[in-house]
């Protein structure tokens, strides 16, 4: 009977909120969101808005730890009056996601998250207390809306590595030593290598040639000097010596004609007779 009831009670979720809405029916919430529909210490409506003079006005807030932006996880909430300003890197909850209606009149619900590896603290659950103005045991108070106490549950800081115990778990399944200094370099299991990579033993390394491997036959080494463009210049040099330059003769009788054809010039006998009208055609 213990052990049955026992089972049926819900694992604790220690995982990172990342995104925060306000419904304004609890059969609204979104999937993948929780809504905080009860008080903790009361368990009574944990209805954060006051009703209105003419109909009933309700507010519920709902947590999730899979949606929002990926990678991003909630690191601070605050609760401001409606006239000041919100803080930079904070973002507001003005609506319902439910019914797109003003969250709220008089207060501001807003929330700041950061990338999951530059988060300072996170989030891991949320409780809203009727009755007491004292947060419990592992809870910190944050603000309260329509008297109602809201509390949140502080995590570790995601950036930093883990804790120690975690550290040690991880460090003991390798099959090297990790340096104590917390810089993570690696220790070699052979020799005192003081590197970040582990040296194998001497009957895992692979087998290195003592010397080169020779060239196949009728092939030479090339040779280089220290000026490797001086002595690809000689080299490219060297190898046109002696060879004379001559241009290909059709170039050549080319550009003779043209030269003659440039100089044939007419003398002015010649132009008159040819620019001259007679009246005989007439």
């Amino acid at each position: 009977m213990m052990r049955d009831l026992y089972n049926s009670l819900p694992l604790p979720d220690d995982r990172p909120i990342t995104s925060l809405c306000i419904v304004e029916e609890i059969s609204g919430c979104p999937p993948n969101y929780t809504v905080v529909s009860k008080t903790h210490d009361q368990d009574i409506d944990a209805d954060l808005c006051k009703d209105g003079f003419f109909k009933r006005i309700s507010r519920y807030l709902c947590h999730s730890k899979t949606e929002g932006f990926f990678g991003y996880v909630v690191e601070h909430i605050l609760i401001l009056n409606d006239k000041e300003s919100r803080p930079a890197g904070y973002t507001i909850l003005e609506q319902t996601s439910d019914t797109n209606q003003r969250a709220f009149r008089k207060k501001q619900l807003c929330y700041k998250a950061v990338p999951r590896h530059m988060a300072t603290q996170t989030i891991t659950d949320i409780i809203i207390l009727s009755r007491s103005k004292v947060a419990p045991s592992g809870f910190s108070l944050f603000g309260e809306m329509n008297g109602l106490s809201i509390c949140y549950k502080p995590g570790p800081a995601t950036g930093s590595s883990g804790s120690d115990s975690q550290k040690q778990t991880v460090a003991s399944s390798l099959p090297y030593s990790v340096n104590p200094n917390g810089r993570g370099s690696i220790s070699s299991i052979g020799s005192g290598n003081s590197g970040i990579y582990p040296v194998l033993p001497e009957n895992l390394r692979p087998k290195v040639p003592s010397r080169q491997a020779p060239l196949p036959p009728g092939m030479e080494r090339p040779q280089y000097s220290e000026n490797s463009s001086d002595s690809i210049y000689d080299s490219a040099q060297s190898s046109i010596s002696g060879i004379p330059f001559i241009l290909n003769k059709k170039y050549v009788e080319n550009s003779l004609e043209e030269e003659n054809a440039s100089t044939n010039f007419k003398s002015r006998q010649q132009i008159e007779d040819e620019k001259v009208y007679g009246n005989k055609g007439e």
